[in-house]
């Protein structure tokens, strides 16, 4: 649904206003800390307004459009403010659950979603499954009113501060590997789940290893039809891939920003080398590319079209943004890498390595790059399967 350009202007005035008065946080580089700043900052979005802008008022929303969200992206960078906490829940899980969901579980879920009461985790990727995510192995046998589910999930990210986690699992194992597969919502808190953190080499331990030793989940919490869950899987990470790229760029902007900033207290025959000019430029052009890449999502949006293979392009642009604009910064850093309490032409060590990092999944998470370029050549070029 498209409204009226002044309608979104004034929106936008709103927000503006409304940010310039807020107290913005920083993002700090220790992840507990991290993880509850950022909490705290998704409450206060939620409380003035400024979370699910595009979700009915019933469920928690602000029952405005997507160019409504996207005026409040846009705002967002040009405050240099980080975005919410609960990705995994607003971009990734709680619209299928909008889609997919009963009445019942849109109430129960979405609004404590959006205030970030319950931050969400998913429970896709298995040891023996994480491209080929059908071959998922996890089983949910059926008992009266009640699942019972066993099995391991890995690269789960947030699941040691999650409250409920979006489960594929085999109910039918009889059935052709896609047809046998139920999307659960599973309590985190239940007996029998075990959550190890897994450190990644930035030091965070955000992704965690989820084991289910006999969980029992009420039937009530089947999302969908019972083996009916790779329809929604495949909506999920649709969304994952597209709706998730359009947030992800306010913390890109963000960070090229903060930057560019750093450098401005270097001296001026430093900061104006031409590697220091070229580096920046060169992230500077990614983010126009993915900016770009956002809008045209944003007219998808609007024409209603749902989750679709065109979500492999935004992911792939989004993987190239990511990857260049840290890149560029920490190229920028030289031997100083190693050290990360120093100040190189005035930027922050520490956090532009670990951002270096963190952005080499970005051509993981979500599905990596090369199933992406499957599904875009075939898919979007019918080209034939390899």
């Amino acid at each position: 649904m498209r409204v009226a350009v002044e309608e979104v202007a004034a929106f936008r005035e709103r927000a503006r206003a409304w940010l310039a008065e807020a107290e913005v946080p920083g993002t700090p580089l220790g992840l507990d800390e991290r993880f509850a700043v950022h909490r705290r900052w998704q409450r206060t979005l939620y409380d003035a307004g400024f979370m699910g802008i595009a979700w009915p008022r019933r469920f928690g929303g602000q029952g405005l459009t997507a160019q409504h969200q996207f005026a409040f992206v846009d705002e967002l960078v040009r405050a240099h403010a980080p975005a919410p906490i609960g990705l995994i829940g607003l971009d990734v899980v709680g619209p299928s659950i909008h889609a997919f969901g009963t009445d019942v579980q849109r109430e129960r879920f979405l609004p404590r979603l959006l205030s970030g009461a319950d931050i969400w985790c998913q429970g896709f990727s298995e040891p023996g499954a994480g491209s080929d995510l059908a071959s998922l192995s996890t089983r949910a046998e059926p008992d009266g009113d009640e699942f019972v589910v066993t099995g391991a999930k890995v690269w789960t990210s947030w699941a040691h501060e999650a409250a409920w986690c979006a489960l594929l699992c085999r109910t039918n194992p009889t059935a052709r590997k896609h047809e046998g597969i139920s999307y659960l919502l599973v309590d985190m808190a239940s007996p029998g789940i075990t959550v190890r953190p897994i450190t990644q080499m930035t030091g965070d331990a955000e992704f965690n290893e989820v084991f289910l030793d006999h969980v029992r989940v009420p039937r009530a919490n089947v999302l969908g039809e019972v083996d009916g869950g790779w329809r929604i899987a495949l909506d999920t990470l649709g969304r994952e891939r597209g709706s998730y790229t359009m947030r992800r760029r306010v913390e890109l902007e963000a960070g090229l920003a903060d930057a560019v900033a750093q450098l401005r207290t270097a001296p001026p025959a430093r900061r104006s080398h031409p590697r220091v000019l070229e580096e920046i430029g060169r992230a500077h052009v990614a983010l126009r590319v993915l900016e770009a890449q956002t809008r045209r999502t944003l007219t998808r949006m609007l024409d209603e079209s749902g989750a679709g293979p065109l979500d492999s392009v935004d992911k792939l642009v989004l993987n190239d943004a990511e990857q260049v604009v840290c890149r560029a910064i920490a190229e920028l850093l030289g031997p100083f890498r190693v050290v990360p309490q120093s100040r190189p032409l005035g930027l922050d060590a520490g956090r532009w390595v670990h951002d270096h990092y963190y952005s080499r999944a970005a051509s993981i998470y979500g599905g990596t790059s090369q199933i992406q370029r499957n599904i875009v050549a075939e898919r979007l070029l019918g080209l034939p399967r390899g």
